[in-house]
């Protein structure tokens, strides 16, 4: 039961989810453009949406973001393109949705690094360096081998911060982000995980990692997805644990959410079956698919912080105020 008392919190705090997985040029997830609407609805007031994977070219990302940009600017009663804090703030106060892009690996641009300050002015913000497989700036979460950050992945993060956008290590190697984050002169975020201490899946994060997070000054985003959760519905009393684990483990000051909420799954369940090779869950003859609630309910997960005795000035970092530290530190 969500009190009166928290719909007021909700309703004068910034809520900031760092992850849509908007359907991209001729890919689709389940996640198509009318679901914006749920956000809004719901009153979240930031977003990020991708517009380019490992898989994707040069080519295929210049008519991708075109595609996106189009799309926000399509809508400006409702929609906000995001290029810095402040037009997160001026959502919130116009009652509208900040929206800004990061890509899903790096593959898309080889090993063209000089292209990125391009895609800075067109709108990236945040890079997340690999896609589940390895690439040519290091391994990747599901790949077998995971050799850590390559000479020339070292090359991108300290492009990357250069041109200040966010460095996100979702999707990432263990070996590898503990190279990244051991050389990093900024804050870091993984924008959309699960914790392994709660649910042992290879796209959770250990110990480990978390306090190299905290020790960095960064932010884990909470993952909605039932599989890394562990819980078949991706309910908001199942992401709680993990919401908890880290907060005991390093504090309320490097958890957020990054809930990558997904609407249509069966679409996204085809989508992991046609590419084994980064998504092995879908080999096993058990696998059920991935599964998640909607923004409506994050609420919810914020009535659960106030039963458990968190602080109104700790449940505000939480929905918002942490990523909006790192995002103004680097933006």
């Amino acid at each position: 039961m969500v009190s009166e008392s928290t719909r007021t919190f909700w309703k004068n705090n910034v809520i900031w989810d760092m992850l849509y997985p908007l359907d991209m040029l001729n890919q689709a997830y389940g996640c198509s453009e009318k679901y914006l609407d749920h956000y809004i609805n719901a009153g979240v007031n930031f977003t990020s949406i991708c517009f380019a994977e490992d898989t994707s070219s040069i080519d295929y990302a210049i008519k991708s973001i075109s595609l996106q940009r189009k799309l926000i600017h399509s809508r400006p009663d409702v929609l906000i393109h995001a290029l810095t804090v402040d037009d997160v703030l001026r959502a919130k106060k116009e009652g509208k949705l900040a929206i800004g892009m990061q890509t899903h690996g790096t593959g898309w641009f080889g090993k063209d690094v000089g292209v990125l300050e391009v895609f800075r002015e067109l709108g990236l913000r945040v890079v997340q360096l690999v896609f589940n497989a390895s690439n040519f700036v290091g391994g990747g979460c599901s790949d077998k081998a995971d050799g850590g950050l390559t000479t020339y992945g070292t090359q991108v993060v300290r492009e990357i911060e250069r041109l200040g956008m966010v460095v996100d290590l979702a999707h990432v190697g263990y070996r590898t982000t503990l190279d990244v984050l051991n050389m990093a002169t900024r804050p870091l975020i993984f924008s959309h995980v699960g914790i392994m201490g709660v649910n042992r899946h290879y796209r959770n994060v250990r110990d480990d990692q978390l306090r190299a997070v905290g020790q960095n000054g960064g932010v884990i985003g909470l993952s909605g997805n039932s599989a890394y959760i562990g819980d078949e519905t991706g309910s908001m009393s199942a992401i709680f644990p993990h919401l908890d684990y880290v907060v005991q483990l390093i504090g309320p000051d490097h958890v957020g959410f990054g809930f990558d909420f997904v609407f249509e799954t069966d679409l996204l369940d085809e989508w992991a079956k046609n590419i084994e090779d980064e998504w092995p869950d879908s080999k096993d003859p058990n696998f059920k698919g991935f599964r998640f609630q909607r923004p409506k309910d994050v609420i919810e997960l914020v009535q659960l912080m106030f039963d458990h005795g968190y602080s109104e000035d700790a449940i505000k970092k939480i929905v918002s105020g942490n990523f909006m530290r790192v995002c103004q530190e680097i933006w």
